[in-house]
């Protein structure tokens, strides 16, 4: 059974995120995190490493569960399962714009739940798997993805598994990027826009034309430059705002 690193619940009432929460850790999810709101399922969408959501669809704000559905299906590529009372056709037309893993009619079941995020689970990452076995592992160029939080990437005949919280930075030269490690360089066959494209939005972010950096490794920074190991990178003008956010300046 596959056990996740981390479980967002967006629910704006108290007892039906405990209750949520309490069904999910007898079963070993222990790391459970519950927001209220939108803007709070935002903020540890950005701060942490979520695998599963599960949405209310009225959060009794401006903001609904399908707005942050919308969210995570353009910024997190994570299952996600809508658990609402709601079961009108203007409901279900809106939320199957947003191609959720689930959803659930309250009140729901502890075994329906536990079912469909099983379900949910299972069909997310066999489709991910048979992907990339079909994509990256090419023999005729160098390939990268994203698996389990870490980047695997293809350098000559060999495959490299490189956690992401590990990489210091990325640094293009022409057709090829260095991944940059405190141990060790990597040279792969991609350009930075397309590894951007894969690399997860609340760590990563270009600052220079030739440069990609984890903003969780930046030890100090000036309006005009970050150091990463002893390492000066520069902030171009138009990414300053970009980064600057991400290093929580206003």
């Amino acid at each position: 059974m596959h056990r996740l690193n981390s479980i967002l619940i967006v629910e704006d009432e108290v007892i039906i995120a405990q209750d949520m929460k309490e069904i999910l850790q007898e079963v070993g999810y222990n790391n459970i995190h519950i927001a209220r709101n939108y803007q709070q399922g935002i903020e540890i969408l950005k701060d942490q490493t979520i695998e599963l959501a599960l949405l209310d669809i009225n959060l009794n704000a401006t903001e609904t569960g399908i707005d942050l559905g919308c969210y995570i299906g353009k910024n997190n590529k994570i299952p996600f399962i809508y658990i609402t009372s709601y079961s009108d056709e203007q409901t279900i037309q809106d939320v199957k714009q947003t191609k959720p893993s689930g959803y659930i009619i309250k009140p729901y079941s502890k075994e329906l739940l536990l079912a469909t995020v099983e379900i949910a689970l299972y069909n997310f990452y066999d489709a991910r798997n048979n992907r990339h076995t079909e994509i990256d592992f090419n023999e005729e160029e160098n390939s990268e993805m994203i698996f389990n939080n870490q980047l695997i990437i293809k350098e000559k005949n060999n495959f490299f598994k490189i956690k992401l919280e590990d990489i210091l930075w990325f640094e293009s030269d022409k057709n090829y990027i260095l991944v940059v490690t405190a141990e060790k360089k990597y040279t792969i066959r991609c350009s930075l826009k397309k590894m951007l494209d894969i690399l997860p939005k609340h760590m990563f972010v270009r600052c220079f034309k030739n440069y990609i950096i984890n903003v969780y490794k930046v030890e100090k920074f000036s309006m005009n430059s970050i150091f990463i190991n002893l390492q000066e990178i520069p902030i171009s003008r138009t990414a300053k705002e970009a980064v600057l956010k991400l290093l929580k300046v206003k």
